[in-house]
């Protein structure tokens, strides 16, 4: 999986579908984290923390 756009696609506040490679799907905006390896996803169920290394594939809604 691309790291760098999917950090730009969080730096832009794009709406995205998130699955991660444990089978769960999100949809939400991603917000910057203070670690270079992870992310806050946002979605209407709360906000997660996210390695990066836990993304099987996203895309753009």
């Amino acid at each position: 999986m691309q790291n760098s756009k999917l950090q730009q696609a969080i730096a832009e506040g794009a709406l995205l579908e998130i699955h991660l490679i444990s089978g769960e799907t999100y949809k939400g905006t991603g917000e910057k984290n203070h670690t270079a390896n992870s992310f806050e996803f946002k979605t209407d169920a709360g906000l997660l923390t996210l390695p990066f290394w836990t993304i099987k594939r996203y895309k753009r809604l």
